[in-house]
């Protein structure tokens, strides 16, 4: 049977109808599946109405609904998305699809037809919303619109949320004045910031307080939206500053528990390995590793987090992921770092002269890499005790977290400075 299509702007009254995720209408008839699919990141689904032959109707906001035994005739879904998205549907009928750009679509089933409807939801009106305090570490209950909640702990930051009202809950502190509500209307493309100030003599006590304290002496910046202590990396270290620079960058973070949070932890002088280097260099780069659509090569990269990445750099010809006996989970040396670097940033190489650095000869593998990241400043070799340099590199040596920062803080002054993946929140 081919698929016929009719559009309809028609507003249909709605009749709240409780659901359990499947439908039985009669024995036999066609099988429909209604499916939402959310914004990631945002909880909120739509409400749709499904009108049937007989004049009868359902009304839901499940994400997933199976009708079974539906009768033949014209059948017409309406959806009404939450506030600021649009949506997309698409309509598969035994086999054949079509993709409807409105909230409305009519279709035809007979005796025995199968088919999904799966309705996109797209964040159109969007913009920022802060929440903070004065001293950060307040937890809070975030209200939005369609009655959406969320829950954090100052500061938070949303990148992209629906317009309309937020209004923000802050938890008191034991023997403190509990803070009052605030709230602000959030317009297309505007931001709104919702802060307490908070002042009491219960205050220098509190978790928030000595939280705030740890400001004065480690490393802070915002993973995933939530404020982050990086209580390995004192601020009075060579390399707190680099570090900074490449979580705000998004190049790099901190380790996660098994729920994916954030620990506190960035590891410093632990080595980064070569499965890290891949998903580094694409970062750095701005490359999407989604856009290569199959299995590493190199065996050991396969049903691993880094797959994709692998199989994206393997692709793109990356010296380092030719190799396909290469163990993905050993340390990376130098010379890989600064060769997987230059070809992901594109910065054409010389030829080597063999005279830049006495453990790096004209023939060695990535030679050329390694003197023309010296030549641009990327890299240095060594120094001694007293600061002098030693004129040699270490290719061969594995790199750590602490000096994978410092080269990509290089690379963002020399490459980077006009590219947006570089800005920080």
């Amino acid at each position: 049977m081919k698929l016929r299509s009719l559009l309809f702007v028609a507003v249909l009254p709605l009749l709240f109808l409780p659901l359990a995720g499947k439908s039985q209408e009669t024995a036999g008839g066609a099988t429909i599946t209604i499916e939402q699919q959310k914004v990631e990141g945002l909880p909120a689904l739509g409400e749709w109405t499904l009108l049937k032959p007989d004049g009868k109707r359902t009304t839901s906001n499940n994400q997933t609904h199976t009708f079974e035994g539906l009768p033949a005739g014209n059948y017409l879904l309406n959806v009404i998305p939450p506030s600021g998205m649009g949506v997309q549907i698409t309509q598969t009928i035994n086999g054949e699809t079509a993709i409807i750009d409105k909230p409305q679509v009519s279709f035809l089933l007979g005796d025995g037809d199968t088919g999904s409807i799966v309705v996109k939801l797209q964040l159109t009106n969007a913009g920022k919303v802060s929440v903070t305090s004065e001293p950060s570490g307040f937890t809070f209950s975030l209200s939005g619109p369609d009655s959406v909640v969320y829950t954090g702990t100052t500061p938070s930051f949303y990148d992209a949320m629906p317009v309309g009202l937020y209004s923000v809950t802050y938890d008191p502190i034991p023997g403190c004045p509990t803070p009052s509500q605030k709230s602000g209307r959030l317009v297309k493309d505007s931001r709104v910031v919702l802060s307490v100030t908070v002042s009491c003599d219960n205050l220098q006590n509190s978790p928030q307080q000595k939280q705030a304290d740890k400001s004065f002496q480690f490393v802070q910046s915002t993973v995933d939206g939530v404020l982050v202590t990086f209580e390995d990396t004192p601020l009075n270290q060579w390399f707190s500053e680099p570090i900074h620079r490449a979580i705000e960058a998004k190049v790099m973070s901190g380790y996660r528990d098994a729920d994916g949070k954030p620990t506190g932890l960035f590891g410093p002088t632990d080595t980064v390995t070569v499965a890290e280097l891949a998903k580094i260099a694409h970062a750095i780069s701005g490359l999407d590793e989604k856009s290569v659509q199959s299995e590493p090569l190199n065996p050991r990269a396969r049903d691993t987090w880094f797959s994709s990445f692998y199989a994206s750099a393997e692709s793109r010809d990356w010296l380092v992921f030719v190799n396909r006996s290469v163990n993905p989970m050993r340390p990376a040396t130098r010379a890989e770092v600064v060769a997987t670097l230059m070809q992901a940033l594109r910065v054409s190489r010389d030829w080597p002269t063999g005279e830049m650095f006495t453990d790096v000869p004209r023939l060695l593998p990535y030679s050329d890499c390694i003197e023309t990241a010296a030549k641009n400043g990327l890299i240095a070799g060594y120094k001694d005790s007293e600061g002098k340099p030693t004129n040699t590199f270490g290719p061969e040596d594995p790199i750590n977290r602490a000096e994978m920062a410092k080269v990509i803080s290089s690379a963002i002054d020399l490459f980077g400075k006009q590219s947006a993946e570089f800005q920080p929140e």
